[in-house]
């Protein structure tokens, strides 16, 4: 790790100029947007100019200090004697703030097909359509050796990825904080910002997933019909075994899941297995000690409690989801944490907003299992 002085002594490198001042145009217009440009030279804006990225050694030992060097070094030395590459080197780490507590909530990428989401500089306009071939149009046909081949016509559905709607959180910096040097607070709130948006964002994405009304198909699963309770098996009506067999036969195979914590023990965990076990079963002392489970039914499982699921987290009417996560759903984004309302790299903290737009839309929606409780 490096101190400031030699970041600020890389920043300003004349290999380095040219990413530096594309950041300052962006700033000169009030935002700070990552993903346009940033002090790596990764931005789609600094791609689509040639410009040269920073050398991968360089990148390193910065990236390394910015992650690990806490914001009030950052602030107090801009806002004392000064660096140089305060303009730079404060919008990078309150990115980097923002962005890791994001992740630690987003599931957004992993419910996307292949794990990826479409980035901004792959997004058009406002919307972006997608054709989706109707499920079953692609069929082999046998000819005759020196037969014609047949023609056909491929029926598809189009979804389309609205990025109309803004996302936007508002800072709680107020001007004291900045006065009295309360930077540890501002960071905390800064941090604070980007977990509600990493939550925010999964709970859109899950929306989109379990009601699953855009592409082709028709979503599997349905309603427990057993008051507040989700079973693994044995429900009144549709219970997990049940959702996955659908899918199954729809000539899917899922591989991941979306869980509520007070599903699982109300009562996935209990008619997993012979309803008569007692804890001294093999498969409930695993879930005793090692708690909650990261695989069922061959499906990698991630556990939240947004909205979505858990009906305003009052916890009844739950939802678990499962899904091929090759066919499912489909997302994209763009300006991902952007810091609006910003220039100056301290003061205006005090009016900065963080924006972000986001859209899903599930492609073959039998690929999708649903149990609700009711």
């Amino acid at each position: 790790m490096i101190g400031l002085q030699e970041m600020q002594r890389i920043v300003e490198k004349e290999d380095n100029k040219e990413l530096g001042k594309s950041i300052t145009e962006m700033l000169q217009r009030g935002y700070y947007d990552n993903d346009e440009a940033n002090l790596w030279g990764a931005g789609y804006l600094q791609r689509e100019q040639r410009m040269s990225p920073m050398k991968a050694a360089d990148r390193q030992a910065i990236y390394e200090s910015v992650k690990n060097i806490p914001l009030r070094e950052f602030l107090a030395r801009s806002g004392t004697a000064g660096i140089a590459g305060a303009i730079y080197l404060i919008p990078t780490k309150i990115y980097q703030i923002m962005f890791d507590s994001a992740v630690e909530e987003d599931l957004t990428a992993w419910l996307s097909i292949h794990g990826n989401i479409i980035p901004a500089d792959q997004i058009g306009g406002t919307t972006t359509s997608v054709d989706v071939a109707v499920d079953g149009q692609y069929r082999p046909k046998k000819i005759s050796s020196g037969g014609i081949m047949p023609t056909e016509t491929i029926e598809t559905v189009q979804a389309t990825l609205d990025f109309s709607d803004i996302w936007s959180i508002n800072f709680r910096i107020a001007n004291d904080l900045i006065e009295d040097s309360q930077f540890d607070i501002i960071e905390m709130h800064i941090r604070e910002a980007g977990r509600e948006m990493g939550e925010f964002a999964t709970n859109e994405a899950l929306t989109v997933l379990k009601t699953a009304t855009d592409g082709d198909g028709t979503v599997n699963g349905g309603a427990t019909t057993d008051v507040n309770q989700t079973m693994f098996t044995g429900a009144t009506g549709v219970d997990l075994k049940d959702a996955h067999q659908e899918v199954l036969d729809d000539g899917y195979f899922p591989n991941k899941m979306v869980l509520v914590p007070h599903a699982w023990y109300h009562s996935i965990v209990t008619t997993g297995f012979i309803a008569a076990s007692t804890y001294s079963e093999p498969w409930a002392y695993e879930a005793i000690v090692n708690g909650l489970p990261t695989k069922l039914l061959g499906c990698e499982i991630r556990w939240t409690t947004v909205h979505t699921m858990t009906n305003d987290k009052v916890m009844d009417n739950l939802v678990s989801i499962m899904f091929e996560d090759r066919f499912a759903l489909l997302s994209g984004r763009k300006r991902w944490l952007r810091i609006e309302n910003y220039s100056e790299p301290i003061r205006d903290l005090i009016g900065a907003a963080i924006t972000c737009r986001q859209d899903s839309v599930t492609i073959y929606n039998d690929s999708i299992g649903v149990v609700t409780e009711t």
